[in-house]
């Protein structure tokens, strides 16, 4: 039998898979306390290290394994990401113990966790890993109602804390990304990402559906408009019909 995680729940966000574990209430894994000012305020990326995987399994996965085996020395997340798979370990209306700065600290009291796992090198796994965490953080920001201005490091909450230690080299960028990805939501069928939803947004969709192109993450968000996590002639449709009616129909 398998001692990997099986996940209570697992939902579909802008082509991101993402499974639910919750700690449970009234475990000692988690602060069982909600947020100070009970909404969240802010959204912090940490950067974690790439570990061994187990064979069938995967970083996320062992990650979110440790901290319901109570290995993860008091820290508890949010989130855990990877390049291939996302944990959800905690309610977004609840702390975890993620800033280094207590059960009053404005970091653990105000924000969300993001955990994204890499090494460091910067090959194809890490640059995977680290967009699939910008898209995170652009979905969280949005069902939020926040800015880019709230997307904040580890070190922002613990100057001492070089964290995160792969992303903060070229921090601008990833903000940048993450940017990209809030405007794609916000903008439904804004495929180029000029602001404006036009017959070529729905060239450049169907010609996605039909393998002729190939989008990149933010376009591809922009371009399921239809939200089944695939770029079909339906999208394309759409965003075609957005296009060529009046604002406001």
């Amino acid at each position: 039998m398998s001692n990997f995680l099986t996940p209570d729940k697992i939902r579909n966000e802008y082509g991101l898979e993402i499974k639910e574990k919750l700690i449970p209430d009234g475990s000692k894994l988690k602060p069982n306390r909600k947020l100070t000012r009970g909404k969240v305020e802010y959204v912090t990326i940490h950067n974690t290290a790439d570990i061994e995987e187990a064979e069938g399994t995967n970083d996320a996965e062992q990650y979110a394994r440790a901290t319901f085996n109570g290995a993860m020395g008091g820290v508890s997340v949010h989130y855990y990401i990877d390049e291939t798979d996302c944990w959800q370990l905690l309610r977004e209306n609840e702390m975890g113990y993620h800033a280094a700065d207590g059960k009053t600290g404005p970091g653990n009291g105000t924000s969300l966790a993001i955990e994204i796992i890499m090494d460091g090198k910067g090959d194809k796994d890490d640059k995977e890993a680290e967009d699939r965490g910008a898209l995170l953080a652009a979905i969280l920001l949005h069902r939020h109602n926040l800015g880019i201005d709230k997307l904040v490091t580890h070190r922002h909450w613990y100057p001492a804390k070089y964290c995160p230690a792969y992303i903060l080299p070229h921090w601008g960028k990833f903000v940048e990304r993450v940017q990209a990805y809030l405007n794609a939501i916000n903008k439904p069928g804004d495929v180029d990402g000029d602001g404006k939803v036009t017959t070529k947004d729905a060239r450049a969709a169907l010609r996605a559906a039909i393998d002729l192109d190939k989008l990149d993450g933010p376009q591809k968000v922009a371009a399921d408009v239809n939200g089944n996590g695939e770029i079909d002639t339906g999208d394309a449709r759409d965003i075609l019909r957005k296009a060529i009616e009046p604002e406001g129909n």
